[in-house]
């Protein structure tokens, strides 16, 4: 389920899905009254919002084909109907997708892929009544060639309030890993992988970003199973003593270096995951999605 910050859609937009057809909805925030909903083909279970709070994107994570939707485009007007749906745009050669997110400053967006760990970022051309792709999309490999992708599935992506790094989540029934993207702030463009790290543990585990600009932090729900983890941005500034501790109960979390060609220069400090606790809620339940209270 996803909430927009535009007054006039100020309900709670989300999806359900059999696998082969899928309903979009929106309720008020109470819950209890249903505003509208929509049928549409395909296995949606991820939505997100564009830039401008009107776009409503829906992710279909079948696999993409040039006769295949892959994202289903609507305009959510000041009367929203879900009828209102601009284009459905194609990502050619993308297959089990499993999240989507929108750069909160343009139209540019990002999806995770399960099978292959990949990430995807595309750019999205929108005018009143249409949508295209101008550009092929880019791809970027989200594990080391040091682990066998095929053990893993990427789950879960998101993009901090800061703006400038996005996270990704991939685990395998052994491990999981968090890979670090720098962005360009204003276009949304990747950069480069800046940082990874990695801890033991299995899980179905989804990464939510703090709401506070202020910081690069994220929190890691069911990953292992019951764990609430909360993750941070080192960026290889000088440290004061305390930061350069090895704090009890945060060695779990183990740098993973990147390829020899995204290494910091010489002499500088390249940016690192650090961990900022977690805790254990029950080592039997199985957690969903986390949300954060500014």
């Amino acid at each position: 389920m996803r909430l927009t910050s535009v007054a006039q859609n100020s309900g709670i937009w989300g999806s359900a899905s059999t696998g082969a057809c899928s309903i979009l909805f929106a309720l008020s925030t109470d819950g209890y009254t249903q505003l509208r909903s929509k049928e549409i083909v395909g296995d949606v279970h991820s939505l997100a919002w564009g830039a401008d709070g009107r776009s409503l994107h829906a992710l279909d994570s079948h696999a993409s084909t040039t006769a295949v939707t892959s994202i289903a485009n609507y305009r959510i007007t000041e009367e929203p109907s879900l009828d209102d749906l601009l284009a459905a745009d194609v990502l050619a050669n993308v297959s089990d997708a499993s999240q989507v997110v929108f750069h909160p400053t343009d139209n540019r967006f990002y999806v995770v892929t399960k099978a292959t760990n990949e990430l995807i970022s595309a750019y999205l051309q929108e005018s009143a009544n249409a949508t295209k792709l101008p550009l092929p999309p880019s791809r970027y490999r989200l594990l080391p060639t040091s682990l066998d992708a095929s053990q893993f599935h990427t789950t879960s992506l998101t993009i901090t309030a800061a703006k400038d790094t996005l996270w990704t989540l991939s685990q395998s029934t052994r491990q999981a890993v968090v890979t670090l993207f720098s962005l360009n702030t204003t276009t949304g463009e990747v950069i480069d992988a800046v940082a990874r790290a990695s801890w033991a543990g299995a899980g179905e585990g989804q990464i939510t970003a703090a709401p506070f600009g202020s910081g690069n932090v994220v929190a890691v729900t069911n990953s292992p199973t019951g764990y609430v983890t909360l993750l941070g941005l080192d960026r290889g500034l000088l440290e004061n003593i305390r930061g350069s501790e090895s704090l009890a109960g945060h060695d779990w979390l183990m740098r993973m270096d990147l390829e020899v060609d995204n290494q910091a220069t010489a002499g500088s400090a390249a940016p690192k995951i650090k961990s900022y606790g977690r805790t254990a809620l029950d080592e039997f339940i199985s957690m969903g999605e986390g949300v954060w209270v500014d």
